[in-house]
């Protein structure tokens, strides 16, 4: 995790978000056309959430392991929180809603998430503190 201003699209932030752009285009397309929550679009999100998930996990490890972000805690903390939470509150949401507003859900959260997880990687850098 780098400190700088420039450096904060690491690896794993870029496979995050481009991982939950894709995911969102994916849904939206799939909304845009009619489509109900399938398996394709229920199983993109849940790869969505994994890759979610280590990305939340490796800043939890660099975190005990003595680093810390440049801007608050609490905020990067609350992004990371939901981050993880979005795409499963989407999921549960797409479940219920078997029409293409539940798949245009799915694109929301995964958007959503993508975006957070760079914003999430800028206060780790202290980008815009």
């Amino acid at each position: 995790m780098s400190g700088t201003t420039t450096g904060y699209l690491d690896p794993w932030t870029t496979v995050s978000l481009t991982t939950g752009l894709l995911v969102a285009a994916l849904c939206a397309i799939a909304g845009l056309r009619g489509h109900a929550p399938g398996r394709v679009t229920m199983g993109a999100t849940v790869l969505l959430q994994v890759v979610l998930i280590g990305f939340v996990l490796r800043y939890l490890v660099v975190s005990l392991g003595g680093q810390s972000p440049v801007g608050p805690v609490w905020e990067l903390w609350a992004y990371l929180v939901t981050i993880v939470m979005l795409p499963a509150l989407g999921l549960l949401w797409a479940r219920d809603e078997q029409t293409r507003w539940g798949v245009l859900v799915l694109a929301v959260a995964a958007f959503v998430a993508a975006v957070m997880c760079a914003r999430a990687a800028q206060i780790w850098a202290g980008v815009g503190m």
